[in-house]
């Protein structure tokens, strides 16, 4: 399994101290909650210097250019979204069937798609889609989600949950990743809807559901 690590790409390296660590997640912190407040596109290295408390030198001591920031943002947020749904299927409790694990992962990505900023979003993804080297791979980020799924089949009591091979659980992950981010990626009115949230919901199930058995 071949998974695309975008802090890599980005050449993005992760502080081993604690001074550092926290300076990292302050300047990361800072532009979150500037993105509540105004448009993104028009953040200065200034403000963000000045609202953060570290120097100019110090946010380019962990980002070679300005355009840097929102990406590890976004990567971030995705490699958390990620981790998360991980960590919810891998709790599933074995007596509990398919529709209450679809409600839960589904619930906690569109939580992380709510909390943010609507233009704030679009403005890293476009940044993102602009500047990665390959973007194509962006969805491979889902693939982790596959040994929890097979191992949450294997302890499943229900019935409900079905081991797919590792290729059909991986492009069924990926679907999903499209019908849950599609309409916010895409500015549609539905985003976040209780609409699209049934949408999802259902089309989560019916990926996932064993397959009809053929007489």
């Amino acid at each position: 399994m071949v998974i695309m690590n975008y802090f890599s790409e980005f050449d993005f390296k992760i502080p081993g101290q604690k001074k550092s660590q926290k300076t990292l997640t302050d300047i990361v912190e800072t532009v979150s909650k500037l993105s509540e407040l105004g448009d993104l596109a028009k953040l200065k290295t200034r403000e963000l210097s000045s609202r953060s408390g570290y120097s100019i030198g110090a946010i380019f001591h962990h980002f070679r250019s300005f355009d840097d920031i929102f990406i590890y943002i976004f990567i971030l947020q995705r490699e958390k979204a990620h981790l998360r749904v991980a960590e919810i299927i891998n709790n599933h409790s074995p007596n509990e069937d398919l529709n209450v694990l679809a409600g839960e992962v589904l619930n906690c990505l569109m939580d992380m798609l709510l909390r943010h900023n609507r233009k704030a979003l679009l403005f890293v993804v476009n940044m993102f889609f602009k500047l990665a080297k390959k973007p194509h791979l962006i969805n491979t980020g889902s693939d982790i989600l596959i040994p929890a799924w097979m191992n949450a089949c294997q302890r499943d009591k229900t019935n409900t949950l079905f081991m797919y091979t590792e290729n059909e659980i991986r492009l069924r992950f990926r679907a999903m990743q499209t019908v849950i981010r599609g309409p916010f990626f895409e500015s549609d009115v539905i985003a976040g809807t209780a609409e699209h949230k049934d949408m999802a919901l259902n089309i989560f199930i019916r990926l996932f559901t064993p397959p009809p058995i053929i007489k």
